[in-house]
């Protein structure tokens, strides 16, 4: 939306004036038709949720120590990889401390002659 030559209101879409003073673009004069469409909109998202549940519900009701197995060994599998690399983060961290601490007697040593 563009602010109008007068400095008041804003054009609306389509370029047409939505009068009003200056500084009241919060305004919205057709607040109840804003709020029945994000009453729609949550009601989809509800119907979803509800979806989502009766699926997972069916699928555990049908699957479901297959699934917790399955699930079991992805979390293993990626704690593995975590720890795996939780590890090599430390190694890489200790040998660049031993550098650095070579670097200072190499340093210290150079300096003493």
């Amino acid at each position: 939306m563009s602010q109008d030559r007068d400095g008041g209101g804003e054009r609306g879409p389509g370029g047409g004036d939505r009068r009003g003073p200056p500084d009241t673009s919060f305004l919205n004069l057709e607040m109840s038709r804003v709020m029945y469409g994000e009453a729609q909109q949550l009601a989809r998202e509800a119907g979803r949720a509800i979806l989502r549940e009766a699926i997972e519900a069916r699928l555990r009701e049908r699957l479901g120590d297959r699934i917790a197995e399955l699930a079991r060994l992805a979390a293993d599998e990626l704690a593995d990889d975590i720890l795996a690399n939780l590890d090599i983060e430390a190694r890489i961290a200790e040998r660049r401390d031993a550098r650095e601490d070579l670097d200072a007697r190499l340093r210290d040593a150079l300096r003493a002659k």
